[in-house]
């Protein structure tokens, strides 16, 4: 039996990683068999991409689109698809929509990203925990040092608008992250029943 694709996206600090331990957990409890991962992965190319990302040394924003697009392509062959094909739930904290999100909200032209993307299989659920970037923040501020990225206030506010247009493409599930934990997690789960 084929198992589950779920990707959940969002800014930085929207409470992507809680809410993907709770869903596991949750899972884990109902009988099923999960995956957690995550991108950039902690394979070859995913190393290199943290440590641009951490301004270890400048890639031209194409260039690292090409990277994360090369990651992902060997995060399935290596992890999703493999543990999809066995009949387990795979968990991806970020996927193709942070791609699509960031890079070109750092000026590459959406339809390219999503050409050079177009080898990985969609998810059979995409979750958006949607929070304003003001708020996102402060969340990073005050539980570690933010990265490039993250200190960049304008540009976190301009991912977050693309998630939100990219979402009606992709058919994402929105979901208000600016709530309790708890209620942000019953509402993913809603979804995930109905998936299951």
């Amino acid at each position: 039996m084929r198992g589950k694709f779920i990707s959940v996206e969002g800014l930085d600090g929207c409470g992507k990683s809680t809410q993907v331990r709770l869903l596991a957990r949750w899972l884990r409890r109902m009988g099923h068999e999960v995956v957690v991962t995550e991108e950039p992965t902690d394979g070859l190319i995913g190393r290199i991409i943290r440590m641009v990302v951490a301004g270890g040394f400048k890639v031209p924003v194409a260039a690292e689109a090409l990277l994360f697009a090369a990651d992902r392509l060997h995060h399935v062959e290596r992890v999703i698809a493999p543990a999809v094909s066995s009949g387990k739930v795979v968990i991806s904290d970020r996927y193709i929509a942070s791609s699509l999100a960031y890079q070109s909200a750092r000026g590459l032209p959406l339809r390219w990203v999503m050409k050079i993307n177009e080898m990985a299989p969609e998810p059979d659920l995409m979750i958006l925990i949607d929070v304003p970037a003001e708020v996102t923040a402060g969340r990073i501020n005050r539980s570690r040092r933010p990265d490039g990225f993250e200190r960049d206030l304008e540009l976190q506010k301009k991912v977050r608008q693309v998630y939100l247009n990219i979402a009606r493409r992709y058919k994402m599930k929105v979901i208000d992250g600016n709530r309790p934990v708890d209620e942000v997690q019953e509402d993913i789960r809603r979804w995930v029943k109905r998936l299951l």
